[in-house]
């Protein structure tokens, strides 16, 4: 018996589907703008009897900060006066069985206001929204993650009392490397039971491996569409939290849990046109397509950014000579910059965009990229010249990726194309939660050095 859903699924066929397979409770399930899972458990009846709609949850859901305290001084019309409700609303698709507890399973869904409408501040309806758009225009995408996250001994009620300092990390030696095999093998019993659970619930793995930090890790997901690929995203890392609380350790997808460590999201995507290849390149001349669609990446890439490294800690990764980017550039197969065209052949040939950083949303990170390539596609921007250079240690005069969130939320509500594509509301609301967050942290500490805060600490470590 298969224990994910058929694609075609219905309400009329789900009573049959959940008696052979003995489901009887049913863990609904969205996420913030923050990427922060949130639902309920629900029983079977009361499941089937409020589909298609789905069940209520207040409102504040979507306006929490990520203490969990309420955006008081921010304001959408999607919320009552009065704390009302809005509605989580499952996507069958997504049904799956949990595959440990037998009585269990997961279906992803979309916030909706109580009539059925949708809400600009879900991020998996933004992002269905600009894959519609992409369709419109003709295209369909692939979009692939490379999610880094950092293994700890210790742990989360350990961690939590030593304020998430001074954990051991899960490596064979404390220097740092790359790629290697003693590393690996370190946290080969995390991953061995990571990567069940992703083979159970049908997640594509394609690789894994011991990253450049001591007990830093990086999993590698099939390429999807663009919505499939964010809910497998945000299965992944739930799964992360789960296996380490089975095996009595730690798990954070926090960008930088200690000084240079660098944890980040790199995402891979192409582009396809009637079934054939959209992006073609062949000794660095891009096709037409491939040139517009980076012209628009390349425009709004520095409005891009906070939507890409969301939080305080985001910006502790941005050092030269780190693996991460800090200039605005692009290059054909050159991993200093910020966007990377991948030449391998025809049917190969894609972009990885290396700025966002770990705990990005995957929802939001995604629509801002496809916002800014159809921005480029609809106004047949053409990109700049070429890095062709280490992108690291340029000249003074090259400009540089905002270096912090109160930069980064400037440039994005500075940024028109992608206004004019995520839509003004949203555009201004994120920016007030992004400044929300600044304005907490410079109340609690406001520390620029190398290490993370403790409030950082506090904040990130078990949150992501």
């Amino acid at each position: 018996m298969r224990h994910v859903a058929p694609a075609d699924i219905t309400a009329a066929d789900l009573p049959d589907w959940m008696d052979r397979h003995h489901v009887d409770i049913i863990r609904t399930e969205a996420t913030n703008l923050d990427g922060i899972s949130f639902g309920k458990y629900v029983k079977r009846e009361k499941f089937l009897g409020a589909l298609p709609m789905g069940h209520a949850v207040a409102d504040v859901a979507l306006a929490l900060d990520m203490e969990g305290v309420p955006l008081t001084t921010l304001w959408h019309p999607y919320r009552s006066a009065v704390l009302g409700d809005v509605v989580l609303r499952p996507d069958l698709t997504t049904l799956l069985t949990d595959g440990r507890d037998p009585d269990l399973a997961h279906v992803i869904c979309d916030v909706t206001a109580v009539d059925g409408s949708p809400i600009e501040l879900c991020p998996r309806t933004l992002l269905k929204r600009q894959q519609a758009a992409l369709r419109d225009a003709g295209y369909e995408a692939k979009v692939a993650f490379e999610l880094e996250f950092c293994l700890f001994r210790e742990d989360f009620e350990t961690a939590r009392a030593r304020g998430f300092k001074d954990l051991t990390p899960a490596g064979a030696r404390p220097q740092n490397g790359v790629y290697h095999t003693r590393a690996a093998l370190a946290g080969k019993p995390f991953m061995d039971a990571l990567v069940k659970r992703l083979n159970w619930r049908d997640i594509a793995w394609e690789a894994w491996n011991a990253e450049a930090s001591t007990g830093q890790f990086e999993l590698n997901l099939a390429p999807a569409s663009p919505v499939t690929a964010a809910d497998q995203l945000i299965r992944a890392r739930q799964l992360l939290y789960e296996v380490a609380q089975d095996l009595d350790c730690s798990v954070t997808v926090m960008p930088s849990p200690s000084a240079h460590t660098a944890s980040g999201l790199h995402i891979h995507h192409s582009l396809q046109r009637n079934d054939e290849v959209a992006f073609a390149a062949s000794g660095g001349q891009l096709n037409e397509t491939m040139q517009h669609w980076l012209g628009g990446l390349m425009a709004t890439l520095p409005g891009a950014v906070s939507l890409l490294c969301p939080t305080i800690n985001a910006y502790r990764r941005f050092e030269p000579f780190s693996a991460v980017p800090v200039t605005p550039t692009w290059g054909v197969e050159n991993k200093s910059t910020a966007i990377r065209v991948v030449e391998r052949g025809a049917t190969q040939t894609r972009i990885e965009h290396r700025v966002a950083s770990s705990e990005a949303n995957p929802y939001l990170a995604v629509a801002t990229i496809l916002a800014g390539g159809l921005a480029g596609l609809s106004g047949q921007l053409a990109p700049p010249e070429p890095c062709d250079d280490l992108a690291w240690g340029l000249p003074a005069h090259v400009p540089r990726l905002p270096a912090s969130l109160a930069q980064a939320f400037a440039a994005t509500g500075n940024c028109a194309q992608l206004a004019a594509q995520l839509g003004d509301g949203f555009i201004s609301y994120w920016c007030g939660t992004r400044q929300h967050e600044w304005l907490r942290f410079h109340h609690a500490s406001g520390d620029t050095g190398a290490a993370p805060t403790d409030w950082e600490l506090e904040r990130y470590f078990a949150l992501f």
